[in-house]
């Protein structure tokens, strides 16, 4: 665990950073935010932040569509999101909605709605809730909207719920309220259209998740790719999956669900819950993650995986952009080498300062990370983010000569052409 511990504090931090730093023109043409909304969230710190993060965040659920199931960003999709208070579809209460239609000139237009009380008040992140409908959204506009009606719903939530990382939590949501283990399983559920129970969403990640765990990653990414092009998924789970039927596939698959439900179920010890958490991080669902690390960190560590535990949980939550979450986990403890690097713990700390509007503290801790890290790319993102800092304090000649020591020590950066931009723009 320690080896795999070691390589995810290398490079997480800044993979969180990157997302949240700047948006290709084109991606930004095509999203459109509905801001008619006049309900009763309208001048709260909580919609304010929504809107301000939303632009970041239809990249980021680009991008983990991407890792997760192999789907390239959509450069033309056309998406307009919308807000509510209570959002609701044939009498049943929604966190989310994707709608789709075609224009009269033929362009199909995405519209995505969110439930604001869900989201405000942390029964849902942003970045999971857009991933979800835009998952549904992206499939659809590759497949044409009708084709993509007719695919199971196994197919349709299962892919939206693995890409969004909303598997865990469901599970869990689904243990607490508890479950027949006998009824799992059946006919696919979507009467008339109507939203599908918290047992057909959970059996239709687990069936997706069954073939991640059984043929990889790849595999699961060559088919959901391939059966967007043909739509026949006896088809493309033969040629995908080394001949697997569909029939075949809902055998293994039912006893992966039932087996994997029951292991739920049972107490889990601190311990176990860290390895899980560690597990989910390296696969990079940050959600589940978070969810594991939360058990383990609360449920009795040592001092050690205490450390280990509340760092990485700390990272989720920067992945989350909740800069405060992480800021008060890190303040918990002093770092032992051993467990944490310390140079990165000083500079995630900065960055959830910075992130929280506290510029002076923030300073000082990058400029800490630079001067005590043999890391590059920690020292590479200390840097940068002086730069930006002493622009947004009016210190332009030091931010000048700052960047003239990121282009000297890093002649290759991809720092550069973000810290050009800060400057270029003041």
């Amino acid at each position: 665990m320690k080896n795999s511990i070691g390589k995810m504090l290398v490079c997480a931090s800044f993979i969180a950073l990157l997302l949240v730093i700047g948006l290709p023109t084109e991606s930004q043409a095509v999203l459109h935010i509905d801001t008619s909304y006049s309900g009763k969230f309208r001048n709260t710190p909580g919609y304010t932040k929504i809107l301000a993060d939303l632009p970041f965040v239809y990249q980021e659920a680009f991008q983990k569509i991407e890792r997760s199931l192999g789907i390239p960003p959509r450069e033309q999709m056309y998406l307009v999101v919308m807000f509510s208070d209570h959002l609701t579809y044939k009498g049943f209460r929604l966190r989310g909605k994707r709608q789709s239609m075609r224009t009269a000139n033929r362009t199909v237009v995405h519209y995505i709605h969110l439930d604001l009380d869900f989201l405000i008040n942390g029964q849902a992140t942003l970045f999971e809730e857009m991933t979800h409908e835009m998952t549904h959204a992206v499939m659809a506009d590759i497949m044409g909207l009708r084709e993509y009606d007719s695919m199971p719903m196994w197919i349709k939530e299962g892919t939206a719920v693995h890409a969004a990382d909303q598997g865990q939590a469901r599970i869990r949501a689904l243990t607490r309220r508890g479950f027949d283990i006998n009824a799992i399983g059946g006919e696919d559920e979507n009467i008339e259209g109507n939203p599908i129970s918290l047992e057909k969403y959970v059996e239709n990640y687990l069936r997706i998740r069954f073939l991640l765990k059984t043929f990889g990653s790849s595999a699961l990414h060559r088919f959901v790719k391939r059966l967007m092009k043909s739509g026949n998924i006896e088809q493309e789970l033969e040629g995908s999956f080394n001949g697997l039927t569909e029939e075949v596939m809902s055998q293994y698959a039912q006893d992966f669900i039932k087996t994997t439900l029951l292991d739920n179920v049972r107490p889990v010890a601190s311990a176990e819950n860290l390895q899980r958490g560690v597990r989910f991080f390296d696969e990079g669902e940050y959600l589940s993650a978070r969810l594991a690390l939360t058990d383990a960190l609360y449920g009795g560590l040592g001092d050690n995986e205490f450390q280990t535990a509340a760092y990485l949980l700390a990272e989720c939550y920067i992945q989350e952009r909740n800069p405060q979450g992480a800021l008060s986990l890190l303040k918990q403890f002093k770092p032992d080498p051993r467990n944490v690097p310390v140079d990165r713990y000083e500079f995630l700390s900065a960055y959830s300062e910075y992130a929280m509007g506290l510029v002076t503290n923030a300073y000082f801790g990058f400029k800490k990370a630079f001067e005590t890290s043999n890391n590059s790319a920690v020292k590479e993102g200390a840097l940068y983010y002086i730069i930006r800092i002493l622009i947004e304090l009016g210190n332009r000649s030091e931010a000048d000569r700052v960047m003239a020591l990121l282009r000297q020590q890093f002649p290759e950066s991809n720092y550069l052409i973000l810290a050009g931009r800060v400057l270029s723009s003041r």
